[in-house]
C-alpha cells in the first residue's frame, strides 16, 4: 500500500519572548484584525488534515520549505530585536516562531484564514510569544497600516488569494521604511495569456472560500515598480518548490508505520491528490512559483515645475 501511494505521489513530478527596553507598537491602524476568528460552515483545516500537513512540511507549518526556506532568507534581511517584521500568511505561528528564535526581531503575523488565524494565536500563546509575534486575523482586504513601520514585509504564498493585490500592495508598501526589503514568493502566471487547461484544473480543486487569484508575473513587477520601489530580479523558485513538495511527502511516507498509514491513507491521499493537481500545472509550466524582492526608496523629491504648477 505505501509503494502504490508513493507512486501516485512522485509519478506526476517528473521532470522566549525577551523584550528590548523598548517594545515597538503594534502597527495596525485598525482593531479588525484583532477580532477573535469565527467559525466558517466549510473546514479548510480540520484535526485530520493538519495530522498530515504538519508531519509533511514541519510543525507549525502549512506550506512546502517549512523552516528550512525561512532559515535561508533571514540573513540577507539582517533582522534584529530592534526591528519589526509585518508577515502575510503567518498561517500555524511556525514561520512567527522559527524568525523570533533565529533573530530576535518583532513579527506581525496576519492570517486570512479563520481557522488557521485562530490556531496559529493560541500556538504564540502557548509559546509565549503573543506579545512579540503575535497571530492576527485579517483578510487583507483594505488593509490598514501605519506608514512607515516595518522594517521587512515577508509571505510565503501567503497572498495568493487576494484578488485585490493592487490594494493590498499599496498599503504593505507604504508600512515600509525608507530602503526597507519585502521578499513575497507567489504562484504567479508566467504570462498574460488566458491561463492554461491545467491551470483551470487547479483551481477548480481549490477550495471555494480560498481561491487562489494569480496574476501574470510581469503585472506583479509593473505594481511593485510603481510603488515607488526597486524591485531586483525574480527568482523562480518552481524547481526548489518541486523538491520541496516531493521531500516533504517522502520523508513523511518513510517514517510511518503501517498502523498510522491505515489510520491515516485516506487524508494522506486527499492532500496527495490536492498537491498532485497543482504541481501538474506548475510542471506544464502554466504555472509558476516565484519571489519578488523588493526595497522601498526615499520619497522623490518634486521638480520646480511641479512645485510651480501648484502655485
Amino acid at each position: 500500500m505505501a509503494k502504490g501511494l508513493l507512486s501516485k505521489l512522485t509519478s506526476p513530478f517528473r521532470s522566549n519572548d525577551a523584550a528590548p527596553e523598548t517594545a515597538p507598537k503594534t502597527p495596525l491602524k485598525t482593531k479588525k484584525v484583532d477580532k477573535p476568528a469565527k467559525p466558517q460552515e466549510i473546514k479548510n483545516w480540520p484535526a485530520s488534515r493538519l495530522n498530515v500537513v504538519e508531519r509533511v512540511w514541519g510543525e507549525g507549518y502549512v506550506t512546502p520549505g517549512g523552516a528550512e526556506q525561512v532559515k535561508k532568507l533571514l540573513p540577507l534581511l539582517a533582522l534584529d530585536k530592534k526591528k519589526s517584521v509585518l508577515l502575510l500568511g503567518a498561517g500555524l505561528g511556525g514561520i512567527n516562531q522559527t524568525m523570533v528564535e533565529e533573530t530576535g526581531v518583532w513579527v506581525t503575523g496576519l492570517e486570512r484564514d479563520h481557522e488557521l488565524a485562530e490556531l496559529g494565536h493560541a500556538s504564540m500563546v502557548r509559546a509565549n510569544l503573543k506579545r512579540q509575534a503575535p497571530v492576527h486575523y485579517s483578510s487583507l482586504e483594505n488593509l490598514e497600516l501605519k506608514p512607515k513601520s516595518f522594517d521587512a514585509v515577508l509571505s510565503f504564498e501567503g497572498t495568493d488569494t487576494v484578488a485585490d493585490k493592487k490594494t493590498l500592495f499599496a498599503a504593505v508598501a507604504d508600512s515600509l521604511r525608507v530602503h526597507g526589503e519585502l521578499m513575497v514568493s507567489m504562484l504567479v502566471l508566467p504570462d498574460t495569456n488566458p491561463p492554461g487547461d491545467k491551470v483551470k484544473q487547479w483551481l477548480s480543486v481549490e477550495p471555494k472560500n480560498a481561491m487562489p487569484h494569480p496574476w501574470p508575473v510581469e503585472a506583479m513587477q509593473a505594481l511593485l515598480t510603481s510603488l515607488n520601489m526597486e524591485v531586483r530580479p525574480v527568482e523562480d523558485l518552481s524547481a526548489d518548490y518541486r523538491r520541496w513538495v516531493m521531500t516533504g511527502f517522502m520523508n513523511f511516507l518513510s517514517n510511518l508505520t503501517k498502523t498510522e498509514l491505515l489510520a491515516m491513507a485516506q487524508d494522506v491521499m486527499r492532500e496527495a491528490e490536492y498537491w498532485t493537481t497543482r504541481m501538474s500545472a506548475i510542471d506544464a509550466g502554466q504555472l509558476k512559483v516565484v519571489r519578488f524582492h523588493a526595497i522601498k526608496l526615499p520619497e522623490q523629491r518634486k521638480s520646480v515645475s511641479e512645485l510651480m504648477a501648484k502655485r
